[in-house]
């Protein structure tokens, strides 16, 4: 046996070992790779979901604030004696102002109704004159409620009074000539 002695084995000659990754190599680094994977995919779908609720408070934010520029609006003028918080004539709430595609202010809700997401726009008021306005927006995001109104399974409640929500807009009104 020619350049077999037990010596020539403990040196570690290239013809002892083979190159490459053994099995237990690589299966380590895989499961690394998918934790890191998944890692990334969670904070990607985590990232979606804040995306959604910040457009959803941007969207419910610009309907309360065209609530409070139209009783803005109802309120001026000559005609005005004590500040009121009714909703336009035709309609019995704001909401339903709102959310009508064919009145020039109203045009529609921002947050569309559909099963996963509604919306509702509750103005509230406290005192005479100046009268105190708060206008609140209750919506559903991904089968939450967000705001104090309630959901029957398939529209939103108004609790009455003053709904404690993200989107809050509060303000004095008076009659403005």
């Amino acid at each position: 046996m020619i350049g077999f002695s037990p010596a020539h084995l403990r040196r570690g000659t290239p013809s002892n070992f083979s190159a490459g990754f053994t099995l237990t190599e690589l299966l380590m680094s895989a499961a690394v790779l998918a934790i890191a994977i998944v890692s990334l995919l969670g904070a990607d779908v985590w990232q979606m979901t804040l995306t959604e609720h910040a457009r959803n408070v941007s969207w419910a934010t610009n309907d309360a604030i065209r609530v409070m520029e139209q009783l803005r609006l109802q309120n001026s003028g000559a005609g005005c004696a004590t500040p009121s918080a009714a909703p336009p004539v035709g309609f019995a709430t704001w909401d339903a102002w709102l959310g009508d595609t064919t009145v020039s202010g109203g045009g529609g809700k921002s947050i569309q109704p559909n099963p996963l997401t509604n919306e509702l726009v509750l103005p509230s008021t406290t005192g005479a004159d100046p009268l105190q306005l708060t206008v609140s927006v209750c919506w559903r995001h991904r089968n939450r409620t967000l705001g104090g109104c309630g959901w029957n399974g398939t529209q939103l409640i108004d609790p009455g009074g003053t709904v404690q929500s993200p989107v809050m807009l509060s303000t004095w009104v008076r009659c403005r000539q």
